[in-house]
């Protein structure tokens, strides 16, 4: 196994070297090589004595961890070794995200006339009363739909699909699953779920919109505020100049200290720099880095726990271990970001930044608990959205808005609520394709780690010991994740199948 650890780690160097690039491209909008470093892996991956020898191992190893670092370097590999013409159209594909995602990361919308920030974005939708003014902002988010279409979104979902039909596919979407280790038919019922969910989500989004809003029916452009309402703390001011303090406080409650690790924040809106929320896991154990856009209000820090959540995880995995963090699913990934992004309505957290009146949130939190809680499944409809750009036929921007509306009206039974939808400002349509449901199993899979270690030990909270959870997360969660496929660890430490009734507990 020497000499397939050496590959490996010869491809950790060149991931290394491009997400440095990638890191410098979000943050700056500055391009130094991205395309070549790509071409680089490339060629490396394609190098037919590295592929033979991995298959040579396939045949001799008995041990079942190296079996298991057999077959994700083989599968790493392979797809390299099936054309020519596979690995040029992946080389294309490649370029022309490259260059969309600078399309998306330098672009600013624009509300009466003036550029505005996602950040900004997000507090007009949070506090501002005039609902005109709300629908004016949330919809500049399709001023990029075009945009994208015109510099070649179609072409690339099209290339994404010939690819996987000539890799032996019958479509992208299974192309994808398949490379995650989840099986075909995992989304299997999930409208049903919702369907049975639709009574009692309308009962309370009409509760809500009656209340606040003086009307019986919730818009998109509404959700924000009405949760600022019943939830004012999360519109709350707080100083984010002193966000490394907050964070060190309360990961050292589970025995993290922040200061140990190696991680980058940047955290400040500026042009040119993505507004979104990111981790680049440079090196596992050794550099990651955050990139969040943050101002002044307290919801904010949600990012920020759930960034660090993920640089925190990219520290506690051994980097000696190169095979096997390769073989780790984003759905674990991003289940355990989600978990210390759900401590934002936890007291367990806020209690240290609003210590006068902290009692006096905790009603605010339960419904806020309650709310996302109940419309957490309002996520399927766009999870199905961006499977349905590959089982479709796209020849223009009309047919895309086609597949977003009638998803929208198949699982939510909701009218459009207005002509075109909101849907390019989403980066995964563009660079992580066939990866919103890993945010989604990942709510399943904090919440199946929290009533687990809870049944296990008596507990209520996982904040009653919180060191005593981080060592079972270490020991359950992180160390075995990368041996195990996805739904195979979830079995392992749950003792039962994936489901979605963890959702509504």
């Amino acid at each position: 196994m020497k000499k397939i650890k050496e590959i490996a780690e010869k491809i950790q160097n060149l991931q290394t070297i491009l997400s440095k690039l990638n890191w410098t491209h979000y943050t700056t909008g500055f391009d130094f090589g991205i395309e070549e470093k790509q071409k680089e892996l490339i060629d490396f991956y394609k190098k037919e004595e590295n592929y033979k020898h991995i298959l040579k191992k396939e045949k001799e190893v008995e041990d079942e961890i190296d079996k298991r670092k057999v077959k994700i370097m083989k599968d790493m590999f392979e797809p390299y070794h099936l054309s020519e013409e596979l690995n040029e159209i992946r080389l294309k594909i490649r370029k022309l995200t490259t260059k969309l995602s600078n399309v998306l990361n330098t672009f600013r919308y624009e509300v009466d006339g003036k550029k505005v920030t996602s950040v900004e974005i997000y507090q007009i939708l949070s506090t501002e009363d005039d609902e005109n003014l709300r629908k004016k902002a949330y919809m500049s988010r399709k001023q990029i739909n075009k945009p994208l279409v015109d510099n070649g979104f179609i072409d690339l979902i099209n290339l994404r699909k010939e690819f996987a039909q000539k890799a032996g596919y019958d479509n992208f979407v299974d192309y994808k699953l398949d490379k995650q280790e989840l099986s075909s038919n995992i989304f299997e019922g999930w409208v049903d779920e919702v369907h049975q969910m639709l009574e009692k989500m309308n009962k309370v989004r009409t509760k809500y919109a009656q209340k606040y809003l003086n009307k019986s029916e919730l818009k998109p452009w509404d959700t924000e505020y009405v949760q600022a309402q019943f939830a004012p703390v999360l519109k709350r001011k707080v100083n984010m100049l002193n966000y490394k303090e907050v964070l060190n406080n309360f990961f050292s409650k589970f025995g993290i200290n922040l200061d140990e690790y190696n991680i980058t924040y940047d955290i400040f809106s500026r042009n040119n720099k993505s507004e979104w929320g990111y981790n680049f896991p440079i090196e596992y154990g050794k550099d990651s880095r955050i990139l969040a856009n943050v101002k002044n209000m307290y919801k904010e820090f949600g990012v920020l726990l759930h960034e660090s959540g993920h640089g925190i995880h990219a520290f506690k995995l051994d980097p000696e271990n190169v095979i096997l963090n390769f073989g780790i699913s984003g759905i674990i990934f991003e289940g355990i970001a989600n978990l210390f992004g759900s401590f934002l309505h936890d007291e367990f957290f806020y209690k240290d930044i609003f210590q006068k009146d902290y009692k006096d949130i905790s009603n605010q939190m339960r419904k806020l608990e309650e709310w996302f809680r109940i419309n957490s499944l309002r996520a399927v409809p766009n999870i199905l959205f961006d499977q349905r750009l590959y089982k479709n036929k796209i020849k223009s921007i009309d047919d895309i808005t086609d597949i977003y509306w009638n998803t929208y009206k198949e699982v939510l039974k909701e009218k459009p609520y207005a002509e075109q939808p909101i849907w390019a400002y989403r980066i995964h349509h563009t660079t992580h394709p066939i990866y919103l449901h890993n945010y989604l199993m990942g709510d399943v899979t904090y919440k199946m780690i929290k009533n687990t270690y809870n049944k296990k030990n008596g507990t209520d909270k996982i904040t009653e010991n919180p060191k005593d959870f981080m060592n079972f997360m270490d020991k359950k969660v992180i160390e075995p994740s990368g041996r195990y496929p996805y739904e195979e660890l979830f079995e392992k430490i749950s003792g039962r199948k994936f489901s979605l009734e963890y959702l509504k507990k």
